[in-house]
């Protein structure tokens, strides 16, 4: 299974033809999964925009995120986000945060591959495959 990111959920719910086309074959390879981190991004976002477009934007996104299995983070997930950001740092590759709590989940939940614009950050992490839409 496939997970994917944040920029590709926004893009998603923005209507963009290449994240469209990419969901599509997601969902006839089987679907895909999503962290609880990027929802936590998503939700943020949406309660970040204008007051009259909030209720709107919270039902779509609800909706395409029951679509995904959600990974949380947990214990594991935790301890391994903080082994890719600690190694990362000592060589001077950082990445934000949030990417290394999203590739300690998805490597956790023995998930390889993304599917990002974020290749740049998401390529720095050993173990995770970043793929572009």
């Amino acid at each position: 299974m496939k997970a994917v990111d944040t920029t590709f959920l926004i893009d998603l719910l923005r209507g963009d033809s290449e994240a469209a086309v990419k969901a599509r074959k997601l969902d006839e390879e089987g679907g895909a999964a999503t962290t609880e981190i990027n929802v936590f991004e998503i939700v943020y976002g949406i309660y970040s925009s204008q007051m009259g477009v909030q209720k709107t934007k919270m039902a779509r996104a609800e909706a395409l995120l029951s679509r995904l299995e959600i990974f949380p983070l947990n214990h594991l997930s935790a301890l391994t986000a903080a082994k890719i950001l600690g190694k990362l740092t000592r060589e001077g590759q950082m990445i934000n945060v949030m990417d290394g709590l999203i590739a300690g989940i998805l490597l956790a939940h023995r998930c390889k591959t993304i599917v990002t614009r974020n290749v740049k950050d998401f390529s720095r992490v050993p173990g995770i495959l970043p793929e572009r839409y």
